[in-house]
């Protein structure tokens, strides 16, 4: 009996000798529409927009580098994404840090707690480098002829405040009556009132006269962005002579120092600068070290 040949489907296409292979089925998840909804979370609960956009940029890095989606991320894809930025990106504790915050941020957002288990390392203390108060009045010399520019490093000078916060003010949050500026939901989110002095006072009222006259309708005190605020703080301590690369937040080290050295209560620099424990201020008595002089020469022991 003759044998019956085997019932075979259709063969698949030859590949030829130089077509390239088909390229991989793509993944199931979309990194950019899941970092989108992770942005958007973020938002909601309104963090800065410097978090949303560090933690959507860390949030991309490792998808990126995980190629699979958030429930079947294990602690050895997330040890070994950390040991990849370690060796091969070269980043510092300080970056470590935050792409550990950022990446707990991410898993817990979509109700996931593997991240938790990530361990992150700790951040070297560094001291807050400043500026001296013969290096601040160049520094407003600089910026005296842009009524715009001169209200913004009064504000970062005297108020004490961030960048973000300084980006998000309000015309509705200067309170000429009290002399006083409303920073609304600051860094925790926490509301603070930081004092309006006199020169400050002067420079926002030249500023907001100059605007009045181009027509400027926007509701924010000074509509740029925190790139745009860095930009010119760089661009001053340049034509003011400052050797040392200079930055908005470098302002904000430099009135808790001016502060502390001149006397005032390390409680009320806490509650100027919206720090939520007095223990983040304490920085600042390990930096002036003239106070730190006076205060051995006062005390130091008769052997």
């Amino acid at each position: 009996m003759a044998s019956v040949p085997a019932v075979r489907g259709p063969s698949p296409p030859r590949r030829g000798r130089n077509e390239p292979l088909a390229p991989p089925e793509a993944p199931e998840f979309h990194v950019d529409e899941l970092v989108g909804r992770f942005q958007r979370m973020l938002q909601s609960k309104e963090r800065s927009p410097c978090t949303v956009k560090q933690y959507g940029h860390i949030a991309k890095t490792f998808l990126g580098y995980a190629q699979k989606p958030l429930e079947e991320v294990t602690l050895h894809d997330l040890e070994a994404f950390r040991e990849y930025l370690v060796l091969q990106r070269h980043y510092s504790k300080n970056s470590l840090y935050t792409t550990v915050r950022g990446l707990t941020c991410l898993f817990r957002s979509f109700g996931y707690s593997i991240a938790d288990q990530l361990e992150a390392p700790r951040r070297p203390e560094r001291l807050p480098r400043y500026l001296t108060e013969e290096e601040m009045h160049r520094l407003f010399a600089a910026v005296k002829d842009s009524p715009r520019d001169s209200a913004m490093v009064h504000v970062l000078g005297f108020a004490g405040l961030r960048v973000g916060e300084l980006c998000h003010l309000q015309l509705e949050d200067i309170e000429f009556e009290r002399n006083v500026l409303h920073v609304r939901s600051g860094k925790g989110d926490k509301d603070r009132e930081v004092v309006l002095e006199d020169r400050t006072r002067a420079a926002i009222d030249r500023y907001l006269t100059e605007r009045s006259l181009v027509g400027e309708g926007s509701s924010r005190l000074f509509p740029v962005g925190p790139v745009t605020v860095e930009r010119i703080v760089r661009k001053a301590a340049q034509t003011a002579g400052i050797p040392h690369r200079v930055t908005p937040h470098m302002l904000r080290h430099t009135l808790a120092t001016a502060l502390l050295s001149r006397g005032c209560d390390i409680r009320y620099i806490q509650k100027l600068l919206g720090h939520a424990s007095v223990a983040t201020t304490q920085i600042y008595t390990h930096v002036d070290i003239q106070a730190l002089k006076d205060a051995y020469a006062r005390a130091k022991p008769v052997y």
